[in-house]
């Protein structure tokens, strides 16, 4: 992508793993894509997603996808990545229309660490002070959020920075298949522009460098163009792959 060679294995990797680290509470199988349903309003878990062996997108395929999501009554939502070569010319013959552009990015973990600062912890499991950090922070579905974390299989990692003593910043990390996936990065709006989100991130990087992990990835809304500066600036420079989503019309 954008004149880069794209690393097919990396690609696969990145996604699976990001998926892990964000699981949905249900999946279902429909001709080789994963259907996942939580309900809410997070896009990543109520949508059609790719795997290696799915079939294209043609009209047989919407046709279940949506016959799928219909006793929920939830639109159908289709997240194409743009390494798998699923063309969207069906989609948007039925009326789809595309959203939520994001861009996947890649960072060699640098070993020997950078001081991510004071005033920022680290737990293995979300404490009830973190947890009600982030939904003070980003007040979006607590109760699946919290589920959702539940779900997650392998090392977890949880940091919050904090300003005379609350919590004013959050972010997650997971270990899966040797990648360290960051999530829900997030910052109190009072409190933006004052480091916190980079001690929040810093810290999670180093401490999956001291257990052995080098490489890390995260997503980023596409045009989020402070977010993208600041995790330039801790390494993620390799843009892996892109994704975006495809809407079913509403009456």
């Amino acid at each position: 992508m954008r004149g880069v060679e794209m690393d097919l294995d990396l690609c696969w990797r990145a996604e699976m793993a990001c998926r892990a680290a964000w699981p949905a509470q249900q999946e279902s199988n429909i001709r080789g894509w994963t259907a996942c349903r939580s309900g809410g309003s997070i896009r990543r878990v109520n949508s059609l997603n790719q795997r290696p062996e799915s079939q294209v997108i043609d009209d047989r395929l919407i046709d279940r996808v949506e016959a799928h999501y219909a006793p929920f009554e939830q639109p159908a939502l289709v997240r194409v990545v743009s390494f798998a070569g699923a063309s969207t010319e069906a989609l948007s013959r039925r009326g789809y229309r595309q959203e939520g552009a994001t861009t996947t990015l890649h960072a060699e973990i640098d070993s020997t660490g950078r001081a991510s600062g004071q005033g920022v912890t680290i737990w293995p499991d979300p404490n009830e002070d973190w947890l009600a950090a982030r939904n003070r922070i980003a007040a979006s579905d607590p109760a699946l959020f919290r589920a959702m974390l539940d779900l997650i299989e392998g090392p977890r990692l949880f940091s919050g920075a904090q300003v005379d003593g609350t919590i004013q910043s959050v972010a997650y990390g997971v270990v899966v298949d040797g990648l360290l996936v960051i999530e829900a990065v997030a910052t109190d709006e009072a409190h933006r522009g004052r480091g916190l989100a980079r001690k929040s991130v810093q810290l999670l990087l180093n401490r999956a460098a001291s257990e052995g992990v080098n490489e890390a990835v995260l997503q980023v809304v596409a045009d989020n163009q402070p977010a993208r500066a600041l995790y330039r600036s801790l390494g993620f420079s390799r843009e892996v792959f892109d994704y975006f989503y495809m809407r079913q019309p509403q009456p």
